[in-house]
């Protein structure tokens, strides 16, 4: 097994944010409540893997677990018995209060293994109002040599009164330059030029791991399928033969996503601020774009941004239909009149 000191070495942007989050413990003035704000493929589980088994450690040797002491031992088993991982349960969306219940019941009695006890509770804004409250009774009156530790997206929503018991920490993604060379070491030598990788990187946020799993993933090829239909149809005016891509997809969000990115590149581009554009890999396409007038362009844009929400917060749509009017509302915006 790979040991997880070496593993949070070969990323090495969380250093930083694991300097950050033990610095408190080895000043012995740890809060006993962190919440980690993440951009999902930032290397966050990873991160939070480790600052628990650091609190568990009996040992630490220059701020590191040790991986040597009885409970490190078990944690890299995953079987520490003070140790646990809150999540939705298999096939649910939300945390439920019995979850919450069960755990608090647990950490008011000794530690098994007679050293902290540590609360992992992931993706945080997804507990039932009624757990995030359950939570709440206990962060107020912590047992002693207790640690929670909350995980959850940038844009996730907790109750102001979790939050307000809770120290916060955002986990920073290194910045373009860093993630490109971090990039070239875990892609084939060659395979993608800078503008690919910086692509890959700005559409997923800057987080590196997520723009990783988009260059070695299906996504990727995809995503350059479905641009050169793309740019072929626009040449030839007919945005309807997109629906043979589109409407089987299971994925939809993905190609609306995409879509509107290079849209906004567009708009970008006809503003004369190219240097922001997030498709570096598609000028030829993002120029066609932007031959258009700017106002076609947002009401392209709008469009394309109102099916998102509707397919996003309505489940009981027929995709087909609405992505067929998308397309054929799209020909109207762009052809119907001179450019």
């Amino acid at each position: 097994m790979e040991s997880t000191n070496s593993t949070i070495a070969a990323y090495p942007w969380l250093l930083n944010g694991y300097r950050d989050l033990t610095l408190p413990l080895n000043q012995g003035r740890a809060h006993h409540a962190r919440l980690i704000h993440y951009l999902p493929g930032s290397g966050e589980d990873l991160l939070m893997s480790q600052l628990a088994m650091r609190l568990l450690c009996l040992t630490p040797k220059h701020n590191q677990p040790c991986q040597q002491c009885h409970h490190c031992q078990l944690f890299l088993a995953n079987n520490h018995p003070d140790y646990d991982v809150i999540e939705p349960e298999k096939n649910k969306l939300l945390i439920g209060v019995d979850q919450i219940r069960q755990i608090t019941k647990k950490i008011y009695e000794r530690a098994q293994q007679g050293g902290n006890k540590v609360i992992w509770i992931k993706a945080a804004s997804q507990m039932t109002e009624a757990a995030a409250n359950a939570l709440l009774k206990t962060l107020e009156e912590p047992p002693e040599n207790t640690y929670f530790l909350l995980s959850d997206k940038n844009n996730g929503q907790l109750l102001p009164t979790i939050r307000s018991r809770c120290q916060f920490y955002f986990l920073a993604v290194p910045d373009i330059e860093t993630s490109i060379s971090w990039l070239k070491t875990k892609c084939d030598c060659g395979q993608y030029n800078d503008n690919q990788l910086a692509t890959a990187l700005l559409l997923s946020c800057n987080a590196p791991l997520a723009a990783l799993s988009l260059l070695t993933t299906e996504c990727w090829q995809a995503r350059e399928q479905f641009n050169q239909q793309l740019q072929h149809n626009m040449m030839q005016k007919e945005m309807w033969a997109l629906r043979e891509i589109l409407i089987h997809q299971d994925n939809i969000f993905m190609y609306l996503d995409w879509f509107c990115t290079l849209i906004s590149d567009a708009l970008k581009a006809k503003q004369k601020s190219g240097r922001f554009i997030i498709n570096r890999d598609q000028v030829p396409l993002i120029r066609l774009i932007a031959t258009y007038k700017v106002e076609k362009i947002i009401e392209l844009y709008e469009r394309w941004q109102s099916t998102r929400k509707q397919l996003a917060t309505i489940t009981s749509l027929n995709q087909d239909l609405i992505i067929s009017n998308l397309l054929a509302q799209s020909e109207i915006i762009l052809y119907s009149s001179a450019n």
